[in-house]
């Protein structure tokens, strides 16, 4: 189970990415029922030195209000918010929030292959 922080009208969790021998904790990544896919901000991939491979898809996404943009989308040993966990699952990172106030949206994607359930009364998150 992992504890969902609710501000300024949104949900925030912390995730874990884990890619061969490096991993790392994101905080301020933002549960959103509304993105079709996970998105990180792309300054991870540096951090955690991630290289650019050639599987790895150049992805245009349509945003709110019309906005396009791009990412890299690649395969992560591991996702894991709380209890939720998935390995080898495909990650977008790009652009999300020019002011940087956000790391992340964690998407449909990940919350239906996790089976999660989002507990509104609790503000938690676990698996079904």
């Amino acid at each position: 189970m992992n504890t969902l922080e609710f501000k300024k009208g949104l949900l925030y969790a912390s995730i874990e990415l884990k890619y061969e021998d490096e991993s790392i904790i994101i905080q301020d990544v933002i549960i959103d029922t509304g993105a079709s896919h996970t998105i990180i901000a792309p300054e991870y991939l540096e951090k955690m030195d991630i290289p650019l491979l050639d599987d790895d898809e150049l992805v245009k996404a349509t945003g709110y209000g019309g906005m396009i943009s791009y990412s890299i989308r690649k395969k992560i040993d591991k996702i894991k918010c709380g209890d939720l966990v998935l390995k080898d699952f495909k990650v977008d990172f790009g652009i999300i929030d020019p002011d940087n106030r956000i790391n992340g949206l964690i998407g449909l994607d990940f919350l239906v292959s996790s089976k999660s359930i989002i507990d509104l009364v609790d503000l938690t998150i676990y698996r079904g």
